[in-house]
């Protein structure tokens, strides 16, 4: 087959791999469509993330690394003992690690003690491939309705389902969301469901905010034409909003806000309300402990998502509550095309993109 694997920083190579072998309880995968995230240009480049040092000891053991974790498949042959998943199922993956079903742990029952996590992508090859083959409880099974493109998108899904779920928004919450692209959007249908009241999305595009709108913000703010701060708190008679959604910061060098977009949402917030940090952000964070614990603001991190996360993100878009289909707008055809891809990535705007690329294979 033909995958994309990364053999040391910044040297990516297209090139023939051996079909990946199918062990008891694995199944193989065929990639129908493929979702390129920014998280994977990041370790193409070197970014600092917490995965670098298992990405350096493959490399000293000759093994390239195979990315690509957000993926639309089809199963087309089962290893011994599988149970869960047949020949044809449409499969998805929901993110973090899985266990190794073999340790002392695993074997004992004790699978949440995984001795040998394995993360998809990583010691687990991943899906800028013609195929890949997964632990049967690695994968989830799709439901009918949903296009192959959109399944591809929820694993973020998913994990927008887990933020809103971790920051527990209250019946008629007011929130405010920094950043309109996939997790935004994503973020703004499920707290709508979860039953917050006002909903503003802030965001620099006007082409985003038109699409925030569409689903389902009450407010919209183009932080390019007014201060964010400043009209989060004249929409709030200046209380400032229950919660805040952080999904912009990151490299501006992959077209995101650096730690701008963190220091507006400590302003915006209320006292006593909370600040979710849903965007990666790279390298140390100045924030202001004084203004914080004087006005007991909660500064949260995302939890875990696994499988239940992307089965519901699943069903809310098969039951048509949430969309994703509007927001893919780039996708290519050929796993060549990656390179394409990876450009698209760090230049959304200049492509007119809200979802990241998609390569069909």
């Amino acid at each position: 087959m033909k995958a994309w694997r990364l053999h040391a920083y910044g040297d990516l190579r297209f090139e023939d791999a051996p079909l990946p072998e199918v062990r008891p309880r694995w199944v193989l995968v065929k990639v129908k469509v493929v979702q390129v995230a920014v998280v994977d240009r990041g370790v193409i480049e070197g970014v600092p993330n917490p995965h670098q040092p298992r990405i350096r000891k493959m490399w000293a053991e000759g093994k390239p690394v195979q990315l690509g974790h957000e993926f639309c498949g089809e199963v087309v042959e089962t290893g011994p003992n599988v149970s869960t998943l047949e020949v044809g199922d449409r499969v998805s993956y929901p993110g973090g690690h899985f266990r190794c079903g073999a340790c002392p742990m695993c074997k004992s029952g004790n699978e949440s003690e995984c001795l040998s996590p394995m993360n998809f992508g990583l010691e687990v090859p991943g899906a800028f491939a013609e195929y890949v083959s997964v632990p049967e409880w690695g994968l989830v099974r799709m439901p009918d309705g949903p296009t192959d493109n959109e399944v591809a998108a929820f694993q973020p899904l998913g994990v927008c389902v887990g933020n809103v779920r971790n920051a527990n928004i209250q019946f008629g919450d007011t929130v405010a969301i920094l950043g309109q692209g996939a997790m935004g959007l994503g973020i703004l249908q499920v707290a709508k469901l979860a039953g917050a009241g006002l909903l503003i999305a802030l965001a620099r595009r006007r082409e985003s905010l038109d699409l925030s709108r569409d689903f389902g913000a009450d407010a919209t703010v183009n932080v390019t034409e007014a201060d964010p701060v400043t009209e989060v708190r004249r929409l709030t008679s200046g209380r400032g909003v229950d919660v805040v959604f952080e999904t912009a910061g990151g490299r501006k060098e992959d077209g995101l806000a650096g730690f701008e977009t963190v220091r507006q949402a400590v302003q915006m917030v209320r006292a006593g309300g909370k600040v979710f940090q849903v965007a990666n952000l790279e390298g140390p964070l100045e924030l202001d402990p004084v203004h914080m614990r004087s006005r007991s603001i909660k500064y949260m991190w995302p939890d875990p998502v696994g499988p239940e996360g992307l089965k519901y993100a699943a069903f809310l878009v098969a039951s048509k509550r949430v969309k994703v289909g509007p927001q893919i707008t780039q996708v290519l055809h050929g796993l060549e095309k990656l390179p394409e891809a990876m450009e698209i990535v760090a230049n959304k705007a200049k492509y007119h993109a809200f979802n990241p690329p998609q390569i069909v294979v």
